[in-house]
């Protein structure tokens, strides 16, 4: 088959997003297909036979925030780009990944427009929610499920900015009535969480199938490094739960050190609270894959905080397949992934006493924290199989494609 593989950005990371798109691309071509990627163009964007063709993002060159919240609603460059290239590639099926922001739903009416069969993963609940995330002020939200998206702009939940507020609550609202989601063949969800959260919001149960994310996984790391780490690698936001791993870590036994590998909108707040308050932790900022798996090797635990309704996290994921134990807190899709006292802990949310207790109980017992990464490794290796995982890709493939 001919895939077009779309979404925001083609490239090595940082996010799950990115990590998902170039993993399916890879898969997909060890099975013998030919895959054509098309996302904005980047200077860090990995080669694609359409790379002249990639359009920018939605937005780029805007003079005001309002102007580039506006843009990202539809973009009538990326729809004309992706217009072309299916003309010229003629596509068996396109994949679409996530598009919302830079590439919009214009590459969807583009799609359509052209007759090419279409399947969508979600990685998050945008569909249903125009915050992406069904989470506002601090904590999950479920207010906009009913299709009530004026919420948004009620609760500012875009960062608290109004403008991005409004732009997003016109994007879902036009989404609904234009009926953007019925060119989708195929909802591809990565949780059974997710998977209910957009039925629930109104997208047919019947085009809606879980299918968890891959993940490779080698052989168990060796022993952890000493003095013992523990590595939080995801963004630096509110909702994964940030704030209360600094609370933490003040609790944490004499020695032990919290790294921090990613970035976001908190990282100089974050800076500033580790130096106020002395904490033991290290900001390490962004690191390309090599250097994250690097960092999972060392550590004795990783840590996954977060607050909102995660949907299939690769940070977890990624842990379990280096045989890293995981402490979690027990939101959205990750009780699916962490069998709370087999493969990893289960904390509750926004606890930071509970987190710091789990976290104490795994570095003070080497022999329990061996056990429940090994466990995780195992469990990763049978239910997260790449080969696995892209024999179901191709079966959606060939009933969309019919």
């Amino acid at each position: 088959m001919r895939v077009l593989l779309v979404g925001n950005h083609w490239t090595q990371g940082p996010g799950g997003a990115e990590t998902m798109l170039v993993l399916t691309a890879d898969l997909l071509r060890a099975a013998g297909h030919e895959v054509v990627p098309f996302a904005v163009a980047e200077e860090r964007t990995l080669p694609t036979p359409v790379r002249s063709a990639l359009p920018p993002a939605a937005g780029a060159g805007a003079r005001t925030r309002f102007g580039e919240a506006w843009a990202g609603v539809w973009s009538p460059s990326a729809y004309r780009a992706l217009a072309r290239v299916v003309d010229e590639v003629r596509p068996d099926v396109a994949h679409v990944h996530h598009v919302f922001e830079r590439l919009t739903l214009s590459v969807l009416d583009a799609l359509q427009g052209r007759g090419v069969p279409t399947v969508m993963t979600l990685h998050d609940y945008k569909p249903v929610c125009p915050n992406f995330r069904l989470f506002t002020e601090g904590a999950p939200c479920t207010r906009c499920l009913s299709g009530g998206y004026w919420q948004v702009v009620r609760h500012r939940c875009l960062e608290g900015s109004p403008w991005r507020s409004v732009a997003a609550a016109v994007d879902s609202y036009a989404a609904r009535a234009r009926g953007v989601y019925d060119r989708v063949d195929r909802f591809v969800a990565p949780s059974a969480f997710l998977r209910d959260r957009v039925i629930e919001g109104g997208l047919p149960a019947d085009r809606v199938e879980v299918l968890p994310n891959p993940v490779v996984a080698g052989s168990p790391r060796p022993a952890r490094a000493e003095p013992p780490a523990v590595l939080y690698a995801s963004r630096l936001v509110a909702e994964k739960g940030v704030h209360t791993l600094l609370d933490a870590a003040a609790r944490l036994p004499a020695g032990v050190r919290v790294r921090l590998a990613g970035s976001g909108r908190l990282e100089r707040a974050v800076r500033a609270r580790v130096v106020a308050e002395g904490l033991p932790v290290d900001v390490l900022g962004p690191l390309p894959p090599d250097r994250v798996a690097a960092e999972l090797r060392a550590a004795a635990v990783a840590v996954l905080p977060a607050l909102w309704w995660e949907n299939c996290p690769m940070a977890v994921l990624e842990a379990a397949a280096q045989g890293v134990p995981v402490v979690a807190a027990a939101v959205g899709g990750v009780p699916d992934l962490v069998d709370d006292g087999t493969t990893g802990l289960l904390v509750p949310p926004g606890h930071a006493a509970a987190l710091a207790g789990a976290l104490t109980r795994l570095l003070s017992d080497p022999a329990e924290a061996d056990r429940l990464g090994r466990a995780g490794w195992a469990r990763v290796r049978s239910r997260h199989d790449p080969a696995a995982h892209v024999a179901a890709v191709q079966e959606v493939y060939r009933r969309v494609a019919r």
